[in-house]
């Protein structure tokens, strides 16, 4: 399988992990046709056509998998249009890693910096009606909902600071630790998107060490040494504080082993997520169906669904969400697991046949479903996290856009 690309120590791991208030002040481009910026929900993106942009993790609805991302300060915007805020919607086949392993919404804690593979959504492209220039635009922007980027709405990928750097096989040598200035000069490794060469980050009180597979205590760093971190109040004050440090590949891997397992359960309890590709409707309303699972896949979790047993089909919303998955759910027979040479962004590059007995209205080509292997749970979810009977958990951080508007 296609795994999500890691370096140094985390190549012997198991992982296989790829590759809102109502707000009214919208300009809406109008729009005829999904361009190649453009995310569709019922299909994966094109490679490279996604907008990168880093940001602050600030507010979260694990639930119907969205939140708001403070941007990182930069050249390309006014100084009076940093920091608003970019609200975002994670693609259903939208993934996110952390520490260097697959990970959900509700395992990243606020404040965490993120870096971002965004794409315009179904709604089309708009613009953000803000003042041009001078504190006064700046005071008349406040609160103003909107970051200039936010037609990029929707996720295809978020990683932390350890995974985006780990990704591209670099560590950050320690340079030098000024105790009385509380800041640590780091310098990269490689040459590569993100920060580069030596930076000067700051060290804090309530910056955590991790040493071999304990906590450490910042009396471990010692200059020389090649780490990992994570960040928050990023581009705030110079490159960010060091919310984290994992001083040496012992102490990486126990993180990338404990979060791998934390989303193990998470899919055992869902199921594993997949783009139905097409449905051969049989006799009796049965049917067999072919499906590419997303991201989000490692060994153990594949290693789980046999071929010729029966596991059980969840028919669920763009967002992930099911019905009643304790009561809806149907079974399934895995038939076949084709390999893919080249998935496209968000596919895990596994593609699966299997026999559904009985045919529910939502599997069809373009929608998406859970798959639970024969030996997962079979229990229901908490509450707020199913759409039946009716919803509890309203889409509050979503952006309600007019469709009148884009005519």
């Amino acid at each position: 399988m296609s795994g999500y690309p890691v370096a140094e120590d985390a190549k012997s791991s198991d992982l296989c992990f790829r590759n809102f208030l109502q707000i009214p002040l919208l300009v809406l481009f109008a729009s005829t046709a999904f361009g190649a910026d453009q995310a569709r929900l019922d299909q994966f993106p094109k490679s490279g056509t996604h907008k990168y942009v880093p940001g602050e993790l600030t507010m979260v609805d694990h639930v119907n998998r969205m939140g708001i991302l403070r941007p990182d300060r930069s050249d390309d915007h006014n100084k009076y249009h940093w920091d608003l805020p970019h609200h975002f919607t994670m693609l259903p086949y939208g993934s996110i890693a952390y520490h260097g392993a697959p990970a959900t919404l509700r395992n990243i804690p606020i404040g965490t910096h993120l870096h971002g593979r965004l794409h315009i959504g179904p709604k089309g492209g708009y613009r953000v009606s803000l003042r041009n220039t001078n504190y006064d635009a700046q005071v008349r922007n406040q609160p103003n909902e909107f970051s200039p980027d936010s037609q990029y709405s929707h996720v295809l990928l978020f990683e932390d600071d350890f995974s985006f750097y780990r990704r591209q096989g670099s560590t950050w040598k320690i340079v030098s630790i000024d105790r009385d200035k509380q800041n640590l000069i780091a310098e990269r490794s490689n040459h590569g998107e993100g920060l580069n060469g030596k930076q000067t980050f700051a060290l804090t009180a309530a910056t955590r060490i991790w040493n071999g597979k304990a906590a450490g205590e910042q009396a471990d760093l010692k200059p020389a040494q090649k780490i990992l971190f994570n960040l928050t109040w990023a581009t705030i004050y110079g490159p960010g504080r060091l919310t984290d440090i994992w001083v040496d590949a012992d102490a990486r891997a126990t993180a990338t082993k404990q979060q791998s397992a934390t989303h193990y359960q998470f899919q055992r309890d869902h199921g594993v997520p997949a783009l139905i590709e097409s449905v051969e409707h049989l006799n009796k309303g049965a049917g067999n169906v072919t499906a590419q699972l997303f991201v989000g896949l490692n060994d153990q979790t594949l290693a789980d669904f046999k071929l010729k047993t029966y596991g059980r089909l969840i028919v669920v919303e763009p967002n992930l969400r099911s019905h009643d998955q304790g009561n809806d759910a149907k079974p399934f027979r895995l038939d076949e697991v084709i390999r893919l040479p080249k998935p496209a962004p968000g596919s895990s590059g596994v593609k699966v046949k299997i026999y559904v007995p009985e045919l529910l209205e939502g599997v069809r080509p373009g929608r998406s479903v859970r798959l639970k292997a024969a030996t997962w749970p079979r229990g229901d979810l908490p509450r707020e996290e199913r759409v039946s009977p009716f919803d509890i958990r309203p889409r509050f951080l979503e952006v309600n856009i007019d469709d009148s508007t884009t005519k």
